[in-house]
């Protein structure tokens, strides 16, 4: 990359942090539209805060989120990669979720989802652990997890093709599944998404979802803005197409696409 190009993407990078901290703080980090409204962020933690401005306005991974408000409501949530908490606190604020269990690697992540917890009345429905590894299974059960009718949502950055083996899969026989699936991102081998695949096909219905452009039609803060400004508070930054394997058990009912 020559030195213009790095030069021109710092400051595209540094503009859309800008541009989404300005949102964050008119609504003093207050979820102002979709199924996490009245949700609150204290904007502190191990991710970046270019995501803020899409928080704010309900339109982060809308895609993902669809998949999920269209089933019923979930038991336990199991967030492995909880970042900020965003969707950890989000689907129990919603009443989508009854219990929260984040799997979080970072000190300062796992910090800011006890502070987000205890901003949104939320600390006795979130249970806070550290990196998920090969004992994941062990550690589910001592916090008393059941698969049946639970969610779970795992973003670890390539780990996810080492951390679902067929033990870890047998423990989640009755949840929905959602990985986001960073093989492209990091250049790896084709033949670990291929692998992930087989492993969930013997029993789950799988599919795979697509990131698609946020709709912010009708949100006047984002109507208001330039189409540069704009194109740069709705973009979530990333590297490629966001892409999630999204499996269900086969014994239960699949809801309509």
């Amino acid at each position: 990359m020559s030195l213009l190009s790095s030069i021109e993407k710092a400051i595209v990078k540094q503009r859309r942090k800008r541009v989404s901290n300005q949102m964050y703080e008119r609504y003093n980090g207050t979820v102002q539209y979709g199924a996490f409204k009245g949700l609150k962020l204290d904007g502190r933690s191990n991710v970046s805060r270019g995501p803020l401005g899409l928080k704010i306005f309900g339109l982060y991974e809308p895609s993902v989120l669809h998949e999920i408000t269209k089933r019923p409501v979930f038991g336990d949530l199991v967030n492995i990669g909880a970042a900020d908490g965003y969707f950890s606190l989000g689907l129990l604020k919603a009443g989508i979720a009854k219990r929260s269990i984040c799997f979080e690697m970072t000190e300062e992540g796992r910090a800011a989802i006890k502070r987000n917890a205890e901003m949104n009345g939320l600390t006795d429905r979130v249970v806070i652990l550290g990196q998920a590894n090969q004992d994941i299974a062990e550690q589910l059960a001592a916090v008393n997890f059941e698969s049946e009718n639970s969610l779970v949502l795992c973003d670890i950055e390539g780990a996810e093709f080492s951390l679902f083996t067929p033990n870890f899969l047998n423990t989640l026989k009755d949840s929905t599944i959602i990985i986001e699936i960073h093989d492209k991102v990091h250049g790896m081998d084709p033949i670990n998404r291929a692998n992930l695949i087989d492993l969930h096909t013997p029993n789950f219905d799988v599919k795979l979802i697509i990131a698609e452009p946020a709709d912010w039609s009708g949100i006047a803060d984002l109507e208001q803005l330039t189409d540069n400004d704009r194109a740069l508070v709705t973009s979530e930054g990333r590297k490629a197409i966001g892409e999630w394997l999204l499996a269900t058990p086969k014994h239960l009912k699949s809801e309509p696409n």
